[in-house]
Order: structure tokens, then C-alpha cells, then sequence
């Protein structure tokens, strides 16, 4: 499966455990605080998966391999709820990846398409009531669905007839091209809110972007942002910025403002969504250098890892979505397997 771009700037239950850990994440009561009881997704019968969202009622959408006969490498989007993955199956090519769900269950991504099986055709899809629909593009051959909201308006990117890459908002059988900013060449949405309101990254060159925020109509740039990738209910965004040194910093902007959020050590972060009482979540490299999940709130980075029973066998490594009860989503290892997993909080007094 081919990742835009733009998108590059940016079965069963093998463990569930539950362990009391004390964390710089208190419920504000004293000998209370929150950690993780964590669940391996498992995989669509081949060896890796990964979680990219999931919705209040805790069903989670990503991707997995398959099991093929001559063990290549396809992947098909799925959606997990109750303990059981479901795959959704395909626009008619090899393969697909689920990258949003809203709360009522509809899932949108990217799929193949049978007039190009062997990945040269990627359409964004809807998924509904156990069908996937093929969205409609800006008249070009490429489209990509990166978020969804509750009232069942979608954005991502879809190529123009010109072959340019332009931000896409889908809403019933309409769709619009979002524009770029003044200069600027190509753009791709990321996020939406309830409102409406959309951000992403217009941009003239991979090297140059620009964090935008459209609303009702008219797009305007979000200070020196790099890159939006989320925004909440009341309109605080989530990304990243790039420094002059080529790294790149999790970021918020908030009330015309952008606040740096920092890391876990190492040289670099990436904030991924953000819910509606402002707890965020993305990865960040260690001063070992590795990735490790985070989630942050109040001004406070912590590593996922550092919530975990110390021998839980999981290294979380990317954080993707977070929904409005605190679990998390996104993928790491497990016993040494690359595997989805779902977070859930759990409030320990001692």
C-alpha cells in the first residue's frame, strides 16, 4: 500500500494485563493514578497490524497482513470490536488500510481497485453496514481518506485532473477540492471536527509545509506549524513543526498560539490526534534513539511504556488516535511480533 506524500510528513487476545502503576499522570486525588490495561489485536492470519483510530464505543479500525500462500506482503484494512477482527475486504485490488472510524461505526481509508490490482490504482474508501464504497476523486486517479466525523463528513487527498494532490472534503455525493495556500502547490487534509472545521498541510515541496485550518469555506495558514494532524471539538490542533536542523517537534496550536510539547528524550516527536479534553497522543524518539508511544496532558510527555507492568513483553512505539474515554490505539511490539493494541485506562487508589 502506497502512503501519499503528503502522508509521510506525518485472532484473539494474546495478552490483556492490568498492573497498578504510579506515573506523573495523577487523577489528582493522592495515591490515585491512571495506567493501562493493554490488548494484542492479533493480526487477519499473516504476522503484523497496526491500529490507526478508533471511536467512543471503542471499536478500532487499521490494518494487518493476510496469510497467502507465497507469504508475500498484502494487507487488508479491518475493523476490531469484542474481541474479534473483521476484514473489510477490498475496492477489488490486493490491498487496503482502515484509517478512521466515527461513533457510528462507518470506517474510511485507502484500497486498491480492481482496475489496477497491482497498486498503481488507490482510491479512498467508505465502509458501511458491511459494504465498501469507492469515493469519488477530483477528476485525477488517486484519492486517500485520513479522517471521518460523527456527522459523516470526510477528508484526505485526491488528485486533481491536472495531476496535482489537493486536500478533499467528501460530504454525501459532494466533493470539494479545499484549495492550497497562496504558493502553494499541492495539500492533504488530516482532520476534521464536529464543526467542520479541517487542517492538514499545504505545501510546494515535501521540504517546505505548512500546517493549514479551513473552515466554512476559506483556508488560512497556522503560524509556523509544519504539519496539522488533528482537531479537537473546541479547536485545538495537534501536529508537528520542522526545525531548521531537519527534526521534526509534536506541537499544539491553541488560541493562536503554538506550544511546544517536547520529547521523550531523544531529538525528535510527533503528535497524531488529540481528543476533546485535550489529552494527546503520537510517538517520539528516545535518547536511545528508538520510538516510543506517548501520551501527553497538562504540560506533562509521558511514555505509554512507562504504564505498563515492567515484563508485559509490549514496547509501544506509535500512538495513532485516542478517543474521548482515554484508550489509545496505535502499534508496537509484543513478544518480539509487530502487533496492534488498545489501551484502556484504569484508575488504581492506593
Amino acid at each position: 500500500m502506497t502512503i501519499p506524500l503528503l502522508k509521510k510528513l506525518s485472532t484473539g487476545l494474546a495478552a490483556t494485563m492490568i498492573m497498578a502503576v504510579g506515573s506523573s499522570m495523577s487523577a489528582g486525588n493522592a495515591g490515585t493514578y491512571f495506567s493501562y490495561s493493554v490488548t494484542d489485536l492479533g493480526t487477519l492470519g499473516g504476522t503484523y497490524s497496526e491500529a490507526n483510530g478508533i471511536n467512543d464505543a471503542g471499536q478500532v479500525v487499521g490494518y494487518s497482513t493476510i496469510n497467502t500462500p507465497n507469504n508475500s506482503f498484502l494487507r487488508h484494512a479491518f475493523l476490531w470490536e469484542n474481541g474479534k477482527m473483521t476484514d473489510l475486504g477490498t475496492l477489488g485490488g490486493k490491498s487496503s488500510t482502515a484509517i478512521s472510524i466515527n461513533n457510528a461505526g462507518t470506517v474510511v481509508g485507502q484500497s486498491d481497485t480492481s482496475d489496477d490490482p497491482n497498486g498503481g490504482g488507490k482510491h479512498a474508501f467508505l465502509w458501511s453496514n458491511g459494504q465498501m464504497t469507492e469515493l469519488k476523486t477530483l477528476g485525477g486517479s488517486f484519492s486517500y481518506a485520513s479522517a471521518i466525523n460523527n456527522v459523516g463528513q470526510v477528508v484526505g487527498d485526491s488528485s486533481t485532473s491536472n495531476g496535482s494532490m489537493h486536500a478533499t472534503l467528501w460530504q454525501g455525493n459532494t466533493v470539494t477540492d479545499l484549495g492550497t495556500l497562496v504558493e502553494d502547490t499541492v495539500s492533504g487534509a488530516r482532520g476534521i471536527n464536529a464543526a467542520g472545521k479541517v487542517v492538514g498541510v499545504s505545501s510546494r515541496t515535501e521540504m517546505s509545509p505548512n500546517a493549514f485550518l479551513w473552515d466554512n469555506g476559506g483556508i488560512s495558514q497556522l503560524g509556523s506549524f509544519s504539519v496539522a494532524m488533528s482537531i479537537n471539538n473546541t479547536g485545538v490542533v495537534a501536529g508537528f513543526r520542522r526545525s531548521d536542523n531537519g527534526n521534526q517537534y509534536a506541537v499544539l496550536w491553541q488560541n493562536g498560539q503554538m506550544i511546544d510539547l517536547g520529547t521523550l528524550g531523544g531529538t525528535s516527536s510527533t503528535a497524531k490526534a488529540i481528543n476533546n479534553v485535550g489529552k494527546v497522543v503520537g510517538s517520539s524518539s528516545t535518547s536511545s534513539g528508538s520510538p516510543h508511544a506517548f501520551v501527553w496532558k497538562n504540560g506533562i510527555m509521558t511514555d505509554l511504556n512507562q504504564l505498563l507492568p515492567p515484563n508485559s513483553g509490549w514496547e509501544l512505539q506509535y500512538a495513532n488516535a485516542i478517543n474521548n474515554k482515554g484508550q489509545i490505539v496505535g502499534s508496537g511490539t509484543f513478544q518480539g511480533q509487530s502487533r496492534a493494541f488498545l489501551l484502556t485506562p484504569v484508575r488504581v487508589t492506593n
